[in-house]
């Protein structure tokens, strides 16, 4: 029994590193993780605000180009041909742009506090 002490005690010297090593990486882990659950929050919050006013831009541009369709029908032919000389073939997504811009405006500016707020990130 006695012939086995000194061969415990380097064993417990030689584990020391290992377990220093080991609760070190532990911490530098937990904080990591703490940190990529952050960033993977606010990432995936960001992405879907930008998804939800790409989507709402392209509905814009489809619905005006829908509406100024609906309209060269109903019109009488020489409106709509006096229409087509003084606006450009591009206007209905001209003005959806604009259109589209400002709400991206208002979004950003009153709605993405409130966005980021109720889903606390």
């Amino acid at each position: 029994m006695i012939a086995l002490l000194p061969i415990l005690t380097g064993i417990g010297t030689a584990l020391r590193l290992p377990a220093l090593v080991s609760s070190i990486f532990a911490v530098a882990m937990s904080v990591f993780g703490w940190f990529l659950t952050w960033f993977t929050k606010r990432t995936a919050m960001n992405l879907t605000i930008i998804a939800l006013v790409s989507a709402l831009a392209l509905v814009n541009l489809l619905a005006l180009k829908g509406i100024l369709s609906g309209l060269s029908y109903v019109l009488p032919p020489g409106i709509s041909e006096g229409f087509a000389m003084v606006i450009p073939s591009n206007a209905p997504a001209c003005l959806s742009a604009v259109f589209s811009a400002r709400v991206i405006r208002w979004v950003w500016e009153w709605k993405a506090w409130a966005i980021a707020w109720m889903s606390h990130v």
